[in-house]
């Protein structure tokens, strides 16, 4: 059992509230301990918010009138603190939303509690205290949703909702018709995201698999990242793509904006969903525009469909391209890649540099294998870089020894340079001299 506080800041108020994590008969409950608010909390909620309605006045105008004479100090705070949980925020679900801890917040049925995914048990959902008192609560819940975040509709004709909440985090949501219910799932993304270094502290990768991607990267390789739902995927595309040089073009494309990146020169697109198919943008038509601004570097949220097509033309014009995909395993990888709806022709595959297979294992998100694609009698096999203790074995690496040549550096001067700084990446303050790369 572990118990720890969680800050919950809305417009100037600050609220620390307890959450416990428990784990009894083999389920983890995370139990939010908010504020205790009884009748004479209700009451006065509700006076405020008559107030409000009557005199047309704002929140802190309506607590200023009505709570002026309140002496009980905890009672104000529990009476404040409910009014802005459920006002503005985001009601019962606001200390999940801001607790750092949690990766996502679901609710897959409304009469049972909500489930969260905490960050120290990746891949297990925790069942809270809290849940929804009706169908019609949660249903109404979701349409609030709608008009926090960016502008999109839900109605009885599109029973279902995609948007992106102002704090960068991704909701999806039903109300119904096409489940049993109101459902929804928010994809909480940190404030900052995580960087490479960070990742090899917490055991995702080893520092010389970290400098082998890093290098790749910059050397505009073409990686692939691969691997199952939650596993760490955009995590580790987000902290190579922030390792690319200060000074190149960076374009990236997204459906949802996830990837965050510190450079200046960093171009955002974003796809369009829509009924009318003339006003509809795919990511093969931003991937083909993307060329056009003749970036260093093209980046692709998510692979799935015939923009693969454009990246791999991309890449054999000189981007380096970073992409993720859903593969667990090589031979998956190659059947989904070559097979109906993606098509890719075999001999494009060499174009891939590597391809990174990410999973959890032991409670952690780590990556499982590195492989690049060899030409093996005419057909194409992915080899392993990795050894058994997860390091990369430069031997075995053909694309390192085709950068070499091609760009005329010392492959092993550079991996042990980077490789240094990783390790001793309790000093981040640090700069490394770029590679001069022709263009």
């Amino acid at each position: 059992m572990s118990n720890y506080m969680v800050s919950v800041d809305i417009d100037g108020f600050t609220f620390k509230v307890s959450v416990s994590i428990i784990a009894k008969e083999g389920t983890y409950y995370y139990i939010v301990k908010e504020p205790k608010c009884d009748t004479q909390c209700m009451d006065l909620r509700s006076k405020v918010i008559d107030f409000m309605r009557q005199r047309n006045v704002s929140i802190f105008d309506a607590i200023g009138e009505v709570l002026n004479d309140l002496s009980n100090k905890q009672l104000m705070e529990s009476v404040i603190y409910y009014l802005l949980r459920d006002l503005r925020s985001y009601g019962p679900i606001t200390v999940p939303l801001f607790d750092p801890n949690i990766e996502e917040v679901e609710l897959n049925n409304w009469s049972y509690p909500i489930t969260v995914v905490h960050r120290d048990f990746p891949g297990i959902r925790l069942v809270t205290n809290i849940r929804f008192n009706s169908e019609v609560e949660a249903r109404d819940f979701i349409m609030g949703i709608s008009r926090k975040g960016l502008p999109r509709s839900v109605s009885l004709m599109k029973p279902y909702l995609e948007t992106i909440l102002p704090e960068g985090h991704r909701f999806t949501g039903t109300i119904g018709e096409i489940t049993i219910g109101p459902t929804f799932s928010i994809r909480k993304f940190p404030p900052q995201p995580l960087t490479l270094e960070e990742l090899v502290l917490r055991g995702t990768l080893k520092p010389s698999a970290a400098a082998y991607l890093w290098l790749i990267a910059e050397l505009k390789g073409f990686i692939m990242i691969s691997g199952p739902m939650s596993s760490g995927k955009t995590t580790l595309l987000s902290a190579l793509a922030g390792k690319l040089p200060t000074y190149s073009k960076i374009v990236t494309i997204e459906d949802t904006p996830e990837i965050r990146l510190p450079h200046p020169h960093w171009v955002r697109m974003f796809t369009r969903e829509n009924e009318d198919e003339k006003s509809r943008i795919s990511m093969f038509d931003l991937v083909k525009l993307a060329v056009r601004y003749r970036p260093d570097y093209i980046i692709v949220g998510e692979v799935r469909g015939e923009e693969v097509h454009a990246l791999f033309q991309a890449s054999a014009l000189g981007h380096g391209m970073l992409t993720t995909f859903h593969a667990s395993t090589p031979e998956e990888l190659l059947i989904r890649l070559t097979n109906p709806p993606l098509n890719v022709n075999y001999g494009n595959l060499q174009l891939l540099s590597s391809v990174v297979f990410m999973t959890i294992r032991n409670g952690k998100r780590v990556i499982n294998d590195i492989v690049e694609p060899v030409i093996n009698n005419g057909s194409i096999e992915f080899r392993s870089v990795l050894t058994n203790s997860g390091d990369v074995d430069l031997k075995k690496s053909i694309k390192l020894r085709a950068f070499e040549k091609a760009y005329g550096i010392d492959i092993n001067e550079e991996l042990t340079k980077r490789e240094q700084l990783l390790r001793n990446s309790s000093n981040t303050d640090y700069e490394i001299e770029e590679l001069t790369i022709s263009k």
